[in-house]
């Protein structure tokens, strides 16, 4: 038998299958039959087997299968076992979301329901509360039978492990949640769970951001979500875009609302009730809110990006005081700006290549704040949100989506320190936005 990557490719297949499958490392995994091959398992060990006998060494140590015949090291095992580590961390983090709305038929109404999935951004065990993100297409409906404004108010949550194995008719362990908060424009809706004796009982955790402004392709990533509303699995992939505008129509077919969000695009499998799951990274961060798949590919997944989802999340937190809310307050800063250049800078430190956009204001309305602070051609280098004379947010501008990303955190009375590059080299423009620049995205 050839000592060829044919078996290391086999073996790593095989270990990512189990590790999504929450199996043990060399645990069995079992083919669905979705791939017409059914009913058969395969773990490690059949392959070590079929090393021996295929060697004709019957003496062949696991140890030596692995390093002699897959060229595995200690350290890809380890890369291997902590990336199953920080899926079952993730799995901890995230819940599968139940919805029902009321729609009018000609004999009276009937209860649709939308499967979904939605993560933990903060848990407060103690006294049994949560808060959770999810899609807002998960809990709002369109449609115009919908009775009511279209948003959800019987929303059900269930942890992993906690479905019961078919949660559509087993209510035992469902969490009630209420709707606190939610944008059409951006897709994210916030559900508040209080007082939840089973939030108590439980062992879930609130999940992390990642806090980089950048994703890059061939990161490893992995999708946790209530696939096609069969409770809680897992999918794994790379970044195979680090950033696009997708487009989604969050109307109907007969009536189309199309809207953009800024996007990562995956290879993770996407299925209809991973809308509202994490896309988590290899370090178990949150890179995106996964929104959409593809029609058209297979292999290409959406998940609207985490730079700007923790923005508009933390808009809606501030802006939530025990009334529900609905749409987000953006401001509308006049200023218009586009790419003058792009290159690649070649590969960082990390050995990671990077892109730069050289962005410039083009335009700058007359009412604006920014009026005559501002000028045509002026690159611009960084951005700071201040408030109260404390920096609250900041960013260095090398993409042009920075500049949208960061604008979300500002609130009225903010003053935003723009870092430019103008005919007499760099300096620092301030600009304080009122109440009156700012407008409602629904």
């Amino acid at each position: 038998m050839k000592k060829s990557g044919a078996f290391k490719r086999i073996f790593a297949g095989v270990a990512l299958t189990c590790a999504v499958g929450l199996a043990a490392l060399f645990g069995g995994c079992s083919s669905s039959g979705r791939d017409g091959v059914n009913g058969k398992d395969l773990n490690i060990y059949d392959l070590y087997e079929a090393a021996k006998v295929e060697s004709g060494n019957p003496d062949l140590t696991m140890d030596e299968f692995l390093k002699q015949y897959l060229s595995y090291s200690p350290a890809d095992l380890e890369t291997i076992t902590s990336l199953k580590a920080c899926i079952n961390k993730s799995l901890m983090a995230s819940v599968s979301v139940i919805s029902r709305i009321k729609k009018r038929t000609t004999n009276g109404w009937v209860v649709s329901r939308s499967a979904g999935s939605g993560i933990i951004i903060d848990i407060d065990r103690e006294n049994g509360d949560m808060i959770v993100l999810t899609n807002c297409h998960v809990v709002y409906s369109p449609d115009e039978d919908v009775i009511g404004d279209g948003y959800s108010d019987d929303i059900s949550l269930w942890f992993y492990g906690s479905e019961c194995g078919n949660y559509k008719v087993n209510n035992k362990n469902a969490i009630a949640a209420e709707l606190i908060a939610a944008s059409i424009t951006y897709d994210a809706a916030l559900l508040k769970v209080t007082g939840s004796e089973k939030v108590k009982a439980s062992k879930a955790e609130k999940m992390n951001w990642c806090e980089r402004e950048e994703n890059y392709i061939g990161e490893t990533v992995y999708a946790i979500g209530n696939a096609n509303g069969e409770t809680m699995s897992a999918t794994v992939g790379y970044i195979t875009k680090d950033l696009e505008q997708i487009t989604v129509n969050a109307g109907t077919e007969e009536k189309p609302d199309n809207r953009s969000h800024p996007a990562v695009r995956t290879s993770a499998p996407i299925n209809p009730g991973n809308s509202g799951g994490g896309l988590f990274n290899a370090d178990g961060e949150l890179v995106g809110l996964v929104s959409a798949s593809s029609k058209k590919y297979s292999d290409r997944g959406y998940a609207i990006t985490a730079a700007s989802t923790k923005r508009i999340v933390n808009k809606m937190l501030s802006a939530y005081s025990g009334e529900n809310t609905r749409g987000v307050s953006i401001l509308n800063h006049g200023i218009e700006f586009t790419v003058t250049d792009s290159y690649s800078t070649g590969l960082n430190a990390q050995g990671l290549a990077e892109i730069r956009e050289e962005v410039t204001v083009s335009d700058v309305e007359f009412n604006s704040g920014a009026a005559g602070k501002l000028k045509i051609g002026d690159v611009i280098k960084r951005i700071k949100v201040i408030r109260n004379n404390v920096v609250v947010d900041e960013v260095e501008v090398v993409r042009e989506h920075n500049i949208a990303d960061i604008m979300l955190s500002v609130m009225p009375n903010d003053r935003v320190e723009f870092t430019v590059k103008g005919k007499y080299g760099e300096s620092a423009v301030q600009v304080t936005f009122t109440k009156n620049e700012f407008k409602t995205a629904d």
